[in-house]
């Protein structure tokens, strides 16, 4: 009998963590935060919040613990980036986030002050207003949600309406993405599963490019599906993986790329008030395909030296609660 090839100890766990993504075990919490939104106003909901977040750290050890190894990570690499180790006040920050981004979920004008900052987001206007598309690749770090919601109610000074094309896991959020659809049927009609892509899919993002619309994706997670098919490159000075097919689809899109992040002015604080980002990148993404595995790596490069540079401003909205650098140990 042929012996099975044991899974390498390091790739076992990096497939462990990349289930455990994101996964809503049950709908209560969504169901009571949109109740507290419903009933209350702005900052009872966010003190209760606040009260749910204090119980969340006492009893969520792994929590504590993933917020512990990023804070020192970034320390580490930063000294002067953080003053002290503060588990708490990055699950309080998550907790505030969270109502927000529900608010950019379920209704069609959020009550977040945003302000545009002084970068690439006129040119962006531009572009798009000149009929162009792009794609936006976004992050967990602070509330990325708010632009597709200021997209999609043309909040951002565009002459025109704008296609818009989301890809999501679907499969570690199903019972969250079902439990929202059932209070806002439309959330859903524009996102498309990024485990599920395939020439066909690929087909409608290059329609909702050639539309001059956008398509938006997380480039920080990688899929439990595509565990063989990562980029590396150092984060905060130690190496970690990436997603390989997210810089490759701007690639076989050959659209161009903007950095999009959005972040609380103040990590924890019952006001909203946001500053909106935009950067765009300087890779050409309408290469030859002799030089696109370069141009993919140096994408990746590029994209994780915007998150440090943020994740050091930001220190406490950095949301994945998970050990990122996992299959980095040894």
């Amino acid at each position: 009998m042929k012996r099975e090839k044991k899974q390498p100890e390091n790739e076992r766990k990096v497939t462990e963590w990349a289930s455990k993504k994101e996964v809503v075990k049950t709908s209560f919490p969504i169901y009571f935060t949109l109740l507290l939104m419903k009933i209350l106003p702005k900052f009872l909901t966010d003190f209760i919040i606040l009260c749910v977040a204090f119980f969340f750290y006492v009893f969520n050890k792994n929590a504590r613990h993933e917020c512990k190894r990023f804070q020192k990570q970034l320390k580490n690499y930063k000294p002067d980036a953080l003053k002290r180790i503060s588990p708490y006040k990055q699950i309080s920050a998550f907790a505030i986030t969270f109502v927000e981004k529900m608010e950019c979920w379920v209704k069609p004008k959020p009550t977040v002050k945003l302000t545009f900052c002084d970068d690439d987001v006129q040119e962006l206007i531009d572009h798009l207003n000149s009929g162009k598309g792009a794609m936006l690749l976004v992050s967990h770090l602070g509330n990325a949600e708010i632009f597709r919601n200021l997209a999609n109610n043309n909040d951002i000074y565009l002459n025109r309406e704008i296609p818009v094309s989301v890809l999501m896991d679907l499969d570690s959020t199903s019972n969250f993405t079902n439990t929202i659809k059932k209070v806002n049927p439309e959330f859903v009609q524009n996102i498309i599963d990024i485990n599920q892509i395939n020439p066909g899919t690929i087909n409608i993002l290059s329609e909702t490019i050639e539309q001059g619309g956008l398509v938006v994706c997380a480039a920080d997670r990688v899929s439990k599906y595509n565990e063989n098919k990562k980029v590396k490159c150092s984060f905060l000075g130690k190496e970690a993986s990436w997603p390989y097919g997210v810089y490759l689809i701007p690639m076989l899109l050959k659209s161009p790329v903007y950095y999009v992040s959005g972040y609380r002015a103040k990590d924890v604080a019952f006001n909203r008030k946001y500053e909106f980002h935009v950067k765009k990148s300087s890779i050409e993404t309408a290469c030859n395909r002799n030089i696109r595995e370069t141009n993919i790596q140096k994408l990746c490069f590029e994209y994780v030296q915007e998150l440090e540079k943020n994740c050091i401003k930001h220190p406490f909205q950095w949301f994945n609660f998970y050990d990122f650098w996992n299959d980095s140990q040894e």
